[in-house]
């Protein structure tokens, strides 16, 4: 019983911490001058991803180049997980660890930018094509891990072009402004 416990305030801290996560990412697409996180993560949409490798040594230490780039990392993802662990270190502590392996070993070209993990797979789990039609249409496909909170707040695209609402709304191409 002890078990069930443990796994199951796990997973209300992973469905809390994706949520977060979900939104977060959803208020960094919001184009303003002073939206910071927008300022922050639009560096993300400006990458290039290639195939599959090890990450460099920066990544070790979640430093991505720049800081806008692991500031993202650190707001969107980290975050959570450190006040979760603190809080409660014997629940935290493990998902602190997985955000730390996720980020360095399987995000970016491995699982996140895989254009080629597509299919029955991309319908539960954020990666892949799911995650790259987020890239081609800003306004859809916000989760990370898991796509529930894309179905629950309805921006969800199953295909490019179409969408789980009858009404589809395609995005709008929009100017970056410089921020360096």
């Amino acid at each position: 019983m002890e078990v069930f416990n443990y796994l199951f305030v796990c997973s209300i801290y992973f469905l809390l911490w994706t949520l977060y996560s979900y939104w977060i990412h959803r208020l960094a697409h919001i184009p303003s001058k002073r939206n910071i996180l927008f300022k922050i993560h639009i560096i993300h949409h400006k990458a290039e991803y290639g195939s599959p490798s090890w990450p460099r040594w920066q990544e070790y230490f979640l430093w991505y180049g720049n800081w806008r780039a692991s500031a993202d990392v650190w707001i969107t993802l980290l975050l959570p997980g450190i006040v979760i662990s603190i809080f409660d270190p014997l629940h935290g502590l493990p998902m602190l660890i997985f955000i730390y392996c996720y980020e360095v070993f399987l995000a970016g070209d491995v699982l996140d930018h895989n254009s080629k993990i597509d299919g029955k797979i991309t319908k539960v789990f954020a990666l892949g094509q799911y995650h790259l039609r987020h890239h081609r249409h800003v306004r859809k496909n916000y989760s990370f891990y898991i796509t529930l909170w894309d179905y629950v707040f309805k921006t969800h695209m199953v295909k490019d072009g179409k969408s789980k609402k009858k009404k589809v709304i395609e995005s709008v191409p929009v100017e970056v402004p410089s921020t360096d």
